[in-house]
């Protein structure tokens, strides 16, 4: 299996997220699908997994996690003992007053 192949048994569940958050019938992930989210997945022996630019879905029928990245495959791991924290990435302008910068210096 490729990198970037899924699975038949996580072909629905990517069908249905595609639906959900871009609107649209496809059965495979485009760049912009992954957006300003990482996934950090946390295991019970206090390991961990971060990955950027991804997404995860949780199948619990299978009792699977997958972590979609953009850049570094697909991932599909046992669910039991998981930790998932996703992260959005949020960016802001905070303007600088001059008159600090110069008290700076």
């Amino acid at each position: 299996m490729n990198p970037h192949e899924i699975p038949a048994r996580w072909m629905e569940a990517v069908r249905q997220h595609v639906r959900d958050t871009r609107g649209e019938e496809r059965g495979h992930l485009l760049a912009y699908d992954f957006g300003d989210t990482s996934v950090r997945l946390a295991f019970e022996d206090g390991s961990y997994a971060f990955f950027r630019d991804a997404f995860c879905l949780r199948d619990e029928a299978l009792r699977e996690v997958a972590v979609f990245t953009e850049h570094c495959g697909y991932y599909f791991l046992a669910s039991d003992g998981v930790e998932v924290e996703v992260l959005e990435t949020v960016s802001h302008h905070v303007p600088v007053d001059e008159y600090e910068l110069a008290a700076d210096e």
